[in-house]
């Protein structure tokens, strides 16, 4: 009988913003499918140490070596802050630790949040950490597909061919239909459902200016106006993050009154334990309009149409790898309402055009980790027979 791998899966297991969720059960799913052994995770709380409330200290390497391994999750880890000064990303382990790691350790397409303008604090430490990783061969880096390589290249110069690409594993998290249709006071059976996820994280960076930021929700709301009223839809205002309620509040200074009161609804937010419940109310939905990767990817996964809102460069990169770059409508274009307008009637009207291309891209994403996951399986073999 094949031994049962005891893995640490470093993710932000306290967090409210429920994407988290949806990285850490996407990817518990697919190694557990793809490894060729049972697997007993145990959740490391990452946001623990970037709070400071524990440090990555010998007593954290110790733990990776009484364990089988490490997966560092799919997180945000690149983003050039202050404090992080000793491995320049939020996996901050002093250079002198590194060496006593005696375990696999697999970064899970870890990714960047950084703004042009902005300064990159200990780059230094960061070209040293992913030089030690990948002269290592007990270790394995893997970036998310959002362009997190050409980034890392083109503003701080670190490549290497051992930096892997791999899709999101938010794609794979899995919807608790049930659970979320038992106690779910948001959708509305009798009408279609349509869910929106906005998004205020680094409003500055990302709208440039409050009017701009203006100007993006009310070409929202022109574009949803008609549909809600034609159709008699239900609108779903779907929080992530605490920024998003401010946006919310917004966005609805900027439609009809009667609207907001009728046929509009926002949910609250969801804790990471509760992923597949929050993903469950989007897998019952008609439509997702995602301004959020992880608004985006889950819809991708679970078949339910989506229309992509893009504010970022990572965003419209992840979308043009998967294949799907066409369906992206830039939120900051002048033509945003009626863009938008088109494609909420055309989503609407036809959804198995978009669930029959979501079906594809999820397969081709499922091979691509399928191959990552068989490297990762050999090196989790050869450290623990």
């Amino acid at each position: 009988m094949t031994a049962t791998l005891r893995l640490l899966h470093l993710v932000n297991s306290h967090s409210t913003n429920v994407g988290n969720g949806a990285l850490a059960d996407g990817a518990e799913r697919v190694l557990g499918e793809d490894l060729a052994a049972p697997v007993s995770w145990s959740r490391v709380p990452w946001d623990d140490y970037t709070f400071g409330l524990k440090k990555f200290d010998r007593d954290f390497v110790g733990a990776i070596n009484r364990s089988d391994g490490m997966i560092v999750g799919g997180a945000v880890t690149i983003n050039g802050r202050a404090y992080l000064e000793h491995a320049g990303m939020r996996f901050d382990l002093p250079p002198a630790l590194w060496p006593e790691i005696r375990k696999p350790l697999i970064f899970y397409g870890i990714s960047y949040r950084h703004w042009a303008g902005q300064r990159f604090h200990h780059a230094d430490k960061l070209r040293w950490a992913f030089d030690h990783a990948l002269g290592r061969q007990d270790m394995l880096l893997a970036l998310r597909n959002d362009g997190t390589r050409e980034w890392l290249e083109g503003a701080l110069g670190i490549a290497s061919d051992r930096l892997h690409v791999i899709p999101d594993p938010a794609v794979f998290v899995e919807a608790d239909d049930a659970a979320a249709a038992a106690d779910d006071l948001a959708l509305d059976p009798g009408r279609p459902n349509i869910v929106l996820a906005l998004n205020d994280e680094d409003s500055a960076e990302r709208y440039g200016t409050p009017e701009r930021r203006m100007e993006v929700l009310r070409g929202i709301a022109q574009a949803l106006e008609p549909v809600l009223d034609a159709r008699g839809a239900n609108l779903v205002l779907a929080p992530h993050y605490f920024d998003d309620h401010r946006m919310i509040a917004d966005f609805i200074a900027c439609c009809r009154p009667q609207l907001a009161h009728q046929r509009m609804i926002s949910t609250g937010l969801a804790r990471m334990a509760d992923a597949k419940r929050f993903y469950g109310r989007y897998a019952r939905a008609q439509l997702v309009i995602a301004m959020r990767v992880h608004a985006m990817s889950p819809s991708i996964g679970l078949g339910v149409p989506m229309i992509p809102l893009v504010t970022q460069d990572r965003l419209g990169r992840f979308l043009d790898d998967v294949g799907l770059g066409d369906l992206a409508i830039d939120a900051l274009a002048p033509d945003l309402a009626g863009r938008l307008r088109v494609a909420i009637e055309a989503a609407l009207d036809r959804p198995d055009e978009l669930r029959r291309r979501f079906r594809v891209t999820r397969d081709g994403m499922r091979a691509r980790l399928g191959a990552f996951n068989r490297k990762v399986g050999e090196l989790l073999h050869g450290q623990t027979r």
